[in-house]
């Protein structure tokens, strides 16, 4: 463990970054999930641009490729049932190989997927600087759950800050998709 930090420490001098380590691996209330969660590390940093702590997603496999991880929370949706959800958070990110993205997930009974949006259709890339992002989804009133985090594809780093929530107006349009709640033009006659 003392290793990673003096590491990451010498890195961070060596590329001229404002970041401090104040704790390596481990972030209260949040976990590493993904496809190759091993290819990637989570930990808190101080960032003077942000005036305090924030938390990244780091690759630390130099040959990591089409795989992801991502940093996640989830909890229950019963305090927002039949309401729109925005999911606000700011993201800076340092040399991404593929994309990265905020993403938010509404579950049903047996995790089934409700509504998502993981910025595929509007993906960070390469290296950025701070900037605002926001995440709008119907939480159905079967909703069970509700998972939100930010994930990194292939290679970089991403910084992650402020993520709030708030109830908005059923009228402003999702960025994501709400899945239909039955099938539709099964026989393609529409």
């Amino acid at each position: 463990m003392k290793t990673k930090k003096i590491t990451l420490i010498a890195l961070t001098s060596l590329i001229g970054l404002s970041f401090t380590v104040v704790e390596l691996n481990e972030v209260k209330g949040w976990f590493l999930r993904g496809s190759e969660p091993s290819s990637y590390e989570i930990g808190i940093v101080e960032d003077s641009q942000r005036n305090g702590k924030v938390a990244y997603l780091k690759s630390i496999n130099p040959e990591i490729k089409n795989k992801f991880g991502t940093i996640m929370q989830s909890f229950s949706a019963e305090k927002y049932l039949d309401s729109k959800l925005k999911l606000t958070g700011y993201i800076k990110t340092k040399d991404v190989t593929g994309w990265a993205g905020m993403w938010m997930r509404v579950d049903g009974k047996k995790k089934h997927s409700l509504s998502f949006d993981n910025m595929g259709n509007r993906k960070i890339k390469k290296t950025t600087d701070w900037t605002k992002y926001e995440i709008i989804l119907d939480v159905p009133k079967d909703s069970k759950s509700i998972n939100y985090g930010v994930l990194l594809s292939n290679e970089g780093i991403v910084w992650i800050d402020d993520l709030t929530f708030e109830v908005v107006s059923k009228s402003l349009k999702s960025t994501g998709k709400t899945l239909p709640s039955e099938p539709e033009n099964n026989s393609f006659e529409k």
